[in-house]
């Protein structure tokens, strides 16, 4: 049985039209039918929403060996924040964040009648809030919006503190920084994408990714701020237990995959 053809019947079960699935989901009815027909897949953020909806587990839905209704896999039900309660904790987050920056401000200028570090900190405290606004105000893809946002944000914040600490050394190093840091990220996203169904060996290629980004990030403060020692030995020494860590995480993927293999014979 396909994703589809579970969804359709899984929504008669509970005596769902289109448009009242596609309510719950909130999406449109025609990508209901979409679904339905096999004309498009939902993404996972929508299959996990689905498996709430049906009270079935993912992975019922995802794969498509057939299964009778009767030994359906139901699962417990999970709490997942409602629109409405995005919507509270934005307005909360938001309002927190604005106090904070206002009682920065006024704390700074009134003690020391100029603005210095408030200004990093208000920048700091906006900056958190770009990131957090994805999850918060985004149906699908949270992970990947949040991680554009995070790409995005440190260019205008590196920007704005060399300019207002004048030290042109504060953009120059942080975007290289940032840029490593952006890359090693976006490599294990795409990572945990591939190999979602095997978390040890997402696991395994992550620590295997975090190997070289940290000695990047040495070298670059080193290149920069040439008085700045770098312990060679101490890098080593990281660096070898990453790579342990690694290969216990590959162990623990190869042992599940031959007791899998086993249960199937």
């Amino acid at each position: 049985m396909t994703l589809g053809e579970k969804i359709q019947k899984l929504r008669k079960q509970q005596g769902l039209s289109q448009e009242a699935l596609a309510e719950k989901v909130t999406v449109t009815r025609q990508t209901i039918s979409k679904w339905e027909l096999g004309q498009s897949t939902p993404d996972l953020d929508f299959i996990a929403r689905l498996s709430d909806i049906f009270n079935v587990t993912s992975d019922y839905l995802i794969k498509d060996d057939m299964i009778e209704p009767d030994e359906l896999p139901y699962k417990k039900r999970e709490y997942r924040l409602s629109e409405k309660g995005k919507r509270i904790i934005l307005v909360s987050f938001s309002a927190a964040a604005l106090a904070a920056i206002c009682i920065c401000l006024i704390c700074d200028y009134f003690t020391a009648e100029k603005l210095s570090w408030s200004v990093i900190s208000a920048f700091a405290i906006i900056a958190a809030w770009l990131v957090m606004l994805p999850s918060l105000t985004t149906i699908g893809k949270i992970v990947l919006k949040t991680l554009l946002v995070v790409s995005i944000v440190p260019v205008p914040i590196l920007v704005v503190l060399a300019l207002f600490l004048n030290i042109p050394l504060v953009f120059t190093m942080g975007i290289c920084i940032a840029v490593v840091s952006i890359i090693a990220i976006w490599i294990i996203y795409g990572i945990f994408r591939k190999f979602y169904k095997k978390l040890w060996r997402a696991l395994g290629c992550a620590l295997l990714v975090m190997i070289p980004t940290p000695i990047a990030i040495t070298y670059i403060v080193a290149y920069f701020i040439p008085e700045v020692s770098h312990d060679i030995t101490s890098i080593i020494f990281n660096s070898a237990i990453t790579l342990i860590l690694s290969l216990v995480f590959f162990g623990m993927d190869y042992l599940s995959t031959r007791k899998k293999e086993e249960l199937q014979k």
